[in-house]
């Protein structure tokens, strides 16, 4: 199974269909205006396009040889080969095959037929007539068979169907010609050649019969034969000899070496064991041998029959003894014999290779004007055979292309194909707004639902404020009490019973708002949140701590200059000196004041937290509104003085690296992070699927709140 997906933190992150699915409802005009550009698009081709009509062919390659100018059977060539079949396909749509159609009197081929637009003024040449003539012109090979076909596509339907026909009959008329020019050529070739040929099979048999009559070797070949076959046997004899003579020369050592006082060990000789007296002994003996153990099973040692039977075995033991002598006396004898015989078959093959390699002298020179004589006989010969079946197949060129289909005049155009353009439209167009949507998800790095801020932050979100139309934005900004039964009144709610299920009953609580980049509403977020906690009956302080950029002044109060904290914080201004009650019950403000130069420094000092010491004895909820965490560094020598900090990020804006890393660096400087107020949120494109619940059924006439028709 592949590996999920995982957050920042390693949560494997499951793939939500239905964020796919909204994703893609907030996108609807960029998919439907590509689909409608690429139905237009097809629209105006289908205006401008020409109505072509086209005409087909089909033809058959037969399986046939070709035999002109074939020197060898290997030479045979079938047409079911691919790469003639591909050959044959080639030239059926060659330029030179299509400028022998285009010049044909019975084909009108003109630019208008050929769907080529007028020129008044400037006539198209026949360069450019041929070359649009053979884009409309289509030859392919029907894959697995022996079938090609041949279409044409032109804006004449009369054109269109001629086109093939004629193709494929100029195409035989070049082939016969062809075929008849090659059987010129060859029948010329082969005439120079046989003459050529015969002048030198003449030149070779003259130059034969006067070496033989040099050499009187009329009957040489024989002769070598009969030399040769009787050296073969004189060798076989020779190599005889010599074993023969080898083993007696070894046998004879063995007999010295024993002597002849011991007839029996002279059996280990060879050929004293296998002389013929030999064996003949050895058997005798062995048969008394057997009697002898008959008659000692019936008789005594001392009885007549055993001691005549005894007897005899000793005299053929003294038989035996003098035949292995003699056999032995034998052995000299025999060598002599063999050495004189061995040096007479020497002789005699020695006498006989002198007489071979004598005849051999003489057969190089035969044999080389025997094999010149023969080869210029069989060359002559086939050559002579080659030009008498050239001249009879000149006139004979096989049909290898037979036509299967012709080709008719086409009734109905064959392009454009309106249903298909069409459906082709706006399938690409659909395709071409999808891969938009899904570009633009891909680089939108924002996050724009609470799932998504959760699972990619792993904090809670606090509430989800929506965005309001810019006709409904009253009240400065502050909508919990311009529409207190609206839904961003109701997001606030949400938000003030969030933070204040964090905290302990009865306590005072410090709340610092602040967001990852400047313009995500933080103001707007803290003003409104401070609203909700005065509605509720807690005695508030708002302080704008955002001195770089101060808002709070311009939402609740005029323009006139006013002590704010950073007097307090520069001249010890009393704390009851800088806040101004505002227009809402329980709500105080604490402005910037005379905005200093250090700010950074300014907060730094540990004035800022006796000011928060000095401010909770007089107010049960204290609200920050800070600066922006990655534009400047304010923010972060504030986060510890506070018990809770609240992130604002703008829904389907902030980029998520940013807000990641203001959270990193707010966890970094000792932050307790509460969680995130996703803000501006859209009111449409799914708003049950961004909040989880609907806010359209409490908005308007709940609660005791007026209709809209009675508020305008």
């Amino acid at each position: 199974m592949a590996d999920q997906p995982k957050s920042r933190a390693g949560v494997p992150v499951e793939i939500d269909l239905r964020a796919i699915y909204y994703a893609f409802r907030e996108r609807w005009a960029v998919v439907l205006l590509a689909t409608a550009a690429a139905l237009i698009g097809a629209v105006i081709y289908l205006c401008i396009s020409p109505k072509l009509f086209r005409g087909q062919a089909i033809v058959q390659i037969e399986q046939a040889e070709r035999k002109v100018v074939k020197f060898n059977d290997l030479a045979t060539q079938y047409l079911q080969n691919s790469e003639t079949l591909k050959t044959i396909e080639a030239n059926l749509g060659n330029w030179g095959l299509l400028a022998r159609v285009a010049k044909n009197p019975e084909l009108n081929l003109t630019p208008a037929a050929l769907a080529l637009p007028d020129r008044p003024g400037r006539p198209y040449g026949e360069a450019e007539l041929l070359g649009r003539f053979a884009k409309c012109v289509t030859v392919r090979l029907v894959r697995g068979t022996r079938l090609i076909t041949v279409e044409c596509e032109a804006a004449d339907p009369v054109v269109a169907g001629m086109v093939p026909n004629l193709l494929i009959e100029e195409h035989k008329k070049m082939g016969v010609e062809e075929h008849e020019a090659m059987s010129r050529e060859a029948s010329k070739f082969l005439v120079s050649q046989v003459d050529s040929l015969k002048a030198k099979l003449d030149a070779s048999k003259q130059a034969l019969q006067k070496y033989r009559e040099d050499t009187k070797a009329v009957a040489l070949e024989d002769s070598r034969n009969t030399v040769d076959a009787g050296l073969r046997d004189l060798n076989v004899k020779l190599t005889e000899a010599k074993t023969a003579r080898l083993r007696l020369e070894s046998d004879y050592a063995q007999v010295r070496e024993i002597g002849k006082t011991t007839p029996e060990q002279l059996l280990i000789v060879p050929s004293i064991a296998t002389a013929a007296a030999v064996l003949e002994q050895k058997k005798n003996v062995a048969a008394q041998e057997a009697e002898l153990a008959n008659r000692s099973l019936r008789y005594l040692p001392k009885h007549p029959r055993y001691i005549e039977a005894k007897g005899r075995l000793d005299e053929l033991k003294a038989g035996l003894n003098r035949a292995i002598l003699d056999s032995a006396d034998g052995l000299a004898t025999a060598l002599k014999a063999a050495q004189a015989n061995e040096a007479k078959i020497e002789e005699a093959t020695r006498q006989q290779e002198t007489k071979s390699l004598e005849l051999g002298r003489l057969a190089i020179g035969y044999g080389a004007l025997l094999r010149e004589s023969d080869a210029d006989n069989a060359l002559y010969q086939n050559v002579l055979n080659r030009l008498k079946e050239t001249d009879v197949l000149s006139g004979i060129q096989p049909d290898v292309v037979r036509l299967v289909q012709k080709s008719e005049t086409p009734d109905s155009p064959n392009k454009p194909r309106r249903l298909l353009v069409l459906v082709g439209g706006l399938a690409g167009g659909l395709s071409l707004g999808i891969c938009i949507a899904l570009l633009c998800i891909a680089l939108d790095r924002s996050l724009k639902t609470v799932d998504q801020a959760e699972n990619f932050l792993q904090l809670p979100v606090l509430a989800a404020v929506q965005r309001e139309s810019s006709r409904r934005r009253t009240g400065g900004g502050l909508h919990i009490v311009a529409e207190p039964q609206g839904a961003v009144a109701e997001s606030f709610r949400t938000l003030r019973t969030s933070l204040a299920l964090l905290g302990k009953p009865g306590q005072p609580r410090t709340f610092l708002f602040t967001s990852a980049v400047p313009g995500e509403g933080k103001s707007f977020s803290a003003s409104n949140f401070a609203a909700s906690l005065a509605q509720q009956g807690h005695r508030t302080l708002l302080i704008d701590a955002d001195m770089r950029l101060p808002t709070l002044g311009k939402v609740f109060f005029d323009q006139a200059p006013h002590p704010g904290l950073a007097d307090v914080l520069m001249v010890d201004l009393p704390l009851n000196k800088a806040w101004r009650e505002s227009e809402i019950p329980n709500l105080a403000v604490m402005t910037v004041g005379n905005r200093p130069h250090n700010c950074a420094e300014l907060l730094a000092w540990q004035t800022f937290d006796r000011v928060l010491l000095q401010a909770q004895t007089s107010f049960d909820a204290i609200v920050i509104d800070s600066a922006p965490v990655n534009a400047v560094s304010d923010t972060l020598l504030l986060v510890k003085l506070v018990q809770s900090v609240c992130l604002v990020v703008h829904s389907a804006k902030t980029p998520r690296n940013a807000v990641a890393r203001a959270v990193r660096k707010l966890r970094e400087a000792g932050a307790q992070m509460s969680g995130v107020v996703l803000n501006f949120l859209p009111r449409h494109g799914g708003s049950a699927y961004h909040y989880h619940y609907s806010h359209g059924a409490y908005g308007e006439g709940v609660y005791g709140a007026p209709p809209r028709a009675a508020r305008r």
